[in-house]
């Protein structure tokens, strides 16, 4: 190309950078300007289903346009997170899951129809959640011994149930650190889960404190351990794994959090971002995640802190897939 051509071709390129990054900055202003669908990889009813409702009631009054939830659950939050990951990246699909669908599955599963990290952007980190080991009130077991003692008297024929990806990985973290043998059922959620431990079809689950609190408080359920460090406030006569004798188990929480598809125009991300924040903020707001059992300390406010979270927590999953030597499904 002769010279002379190549600066306003140059100038022209660089013209173009500017327009695009005036039209997003634009469409960031005006955004939304329809409603916004949030994508659930779980069932109505689980914990992550309850609390986007309410984000998305509080999200529509602050915007003033309408944010609604859309349930796609099955394979372990496969298929809702595959609906996000190729959704077109215009600000108007998002998917709220966690842990489960973005460092657990990748280090589960042999092959994944999305990459947690390439085919997402991450909007906002929302929360932490602790999970419980339960059983049901006719089960002879009270202690974690004491089940351990009855799995091995039965080998074969007990189940374990698991509503999300997080809840199997906690399973088989166990029947490792214990020597024992539970048959897998997969659901698709805790909630349903917990409905099968109450009905005899399987005889533990691992669940999220969402799940798990109104159940254990009504009596519906027996918790044996809490995977916390320290014991819950809510259930103080529950002994963490540590006191059970399996640190390792210790390692269980799940989180939850929210992103678009990728290349989804920076300053919608960040707008966004924002507004949940502000949502987060208010103290109403944060009264019922505690009612739900969900922490707020985690990954900081931005954009930028969740991706850093994200990929440090697909790396510590991996370390602790590895030395259980758990292979891949």
């Amino acid at each position: 190309m002769p010279f002379l051509y190549r600066f306003p071709m140059m100038r022209c390129l660089m013209l173009a950078v500017a327009l695009l990054g005036s039209i997003s900055a634009a469409s960031a202003q005006t955004w939304p300007d329809r409603p916004v669908r949030i994508v659930i990889p779980f069932a109505a009813g689980a914990v992550t289903d309850v609390v986007a409702r309410l984000l998305a009631d509080r999200l529509t009054q602050r915007v003033g346009k309408t944010f609604y939830i859309e349930n796609r659950p099955g394979a372990n939050a496969i298929v809702g997170a595959e609906v996000v990951a190729k959704a077109t990246p215009d600000g108007y699909t998002l998917l709220m899951a966690g842990s489960s669908t973005h460092t657990v599955n990748p280090n589960l599963f042999k092959s994944l129809p999305y990459d947690s990290l390439k085919d997402f952007t991450e909007a906002v980190y929302f929360g932490g959640v602790r999970y419980y080991l339960v059983v049901a009130p006719n089960n002879p077991a009270r202690t974690v011994q004491e089940l351990l003692t009855h799995a091995k008297a039965n080998p074969g024929k007990l189940n374990y149930g698991a509503g999300n990806s997080t809840s199997l990985l906690a399973t088989e973290l166990f029947k490792l650190n214990t020597g024992t043998d539970f048959a897998q059922i997969n659901y698709k959620s805790n909630l349903n889960a917990a409905t099968d431990i109450m009905a005899g079809v399987i005889q533990i689950a691992f669940l999220d404190v969402g799940v798990a609190n109104s159940m254990l408080k009504s009596g519906q359920l027996r918790g044996l351990a809490y995977t916390g460090l320290n014991r819950s406030a809510n259930f103080p006569q529950i002994p963490t794994f540590g006191e059970a004798g399996f640190t390792e188990l210790q390692k269980i929480a799940g989180w939850f959090g929210l992103w678009f598809p990728a290349n989804t125009p920076r300053p919608i991300v960040e707008r966004f971002n924002r507004e949940v924040n502000a949502v987060r903020d208010q103290p109403d707001f944060q009264q019922r995640l505690t009612e739900f059992g969900i922490s707020l300390e985690g990954a900081g406010s931005s954009p930028d802190d969740f991706a850093k979270f994200v990929r440090e927590d697909l790396a510590r999953w991996a370390r602790v897939v590895k030395e259980a030597k758990i292979p891949p499904q």
